[in-house]
């Protein structure tokens, strides 16, 4: 088992057909649509890779600019704005070979970080994510993510919370 996994921008050299995360939408997306969502600007992929095997993608995840109305927030998810700013994490997959170790916090961390770092430069209250099933929403409530209102898949985490959680 490797332990030292470098995030890079997701490329056409990377063997992205060997990744399988145990879901195949989510192995799919990142072998047919990712460069795709890349080369049109919609969603930035970005993989793991080790340093013995810089193509081969262990994990990655996908971002991408997004805003929520109010109507579907809190008011403290809101801030009392009337739409809201953020980064949509539009996938995140680990290799079955990584799971139950903690790399899939590990991911999130580095998801949380990229996020940060954009949003300082730029803009943005709230990280969003659109959990696929119950046991994914699970996972990012324990990483302090709330549902919206009336979608439980649906979860948030603030900006000042991420900051916070990196500190």
């Amino acid at each position: 088992m490797r332990s030292e996994y470098e995030s890079v921008a997701l490329t056409a050299q990377h063997d992205v057909a060997r990744l399988d995360c145990g879901v195949t939408a989510l192995n799919l997306w990142l072998a047919e649509q990712a460069l795709r969502a890349q080369h049109a600007g919609t969603a930035r992929t970005f993989v793991w890779a080790t340093a013995e095997e810089p193509e081969r993608v262990w994990a990655y995840y996908s971002l991408a600019p997004t805003e929520l109305a109010r109507d579907h927030l809190s008011r403290g998810q809101s801030s009392g704005y009337s739409t809201v700013p953020g980064y949509l994490l539009a996938r995140l997959a680990l290799h079955t070979d990584l799971h139950g170790f903690g790399y899939g916090g590990q991911l999130l961390v580095d998801a949380l970080t990229r996020a940060a770092r954009v949003a300082a430069a730029g803009g943005g209250r709230l990280v969003v994510v659109d959990a696929l099933d119950d046991a994914a929403a699970s996972f990012y409530r324990y990483h302090d993510f709330t549902p919206v209102k009336g979608n439980p898949q649906r979860l948030v985490l603030k900006m000042t919370s991420v900051r916070r959680l990196l500190e």
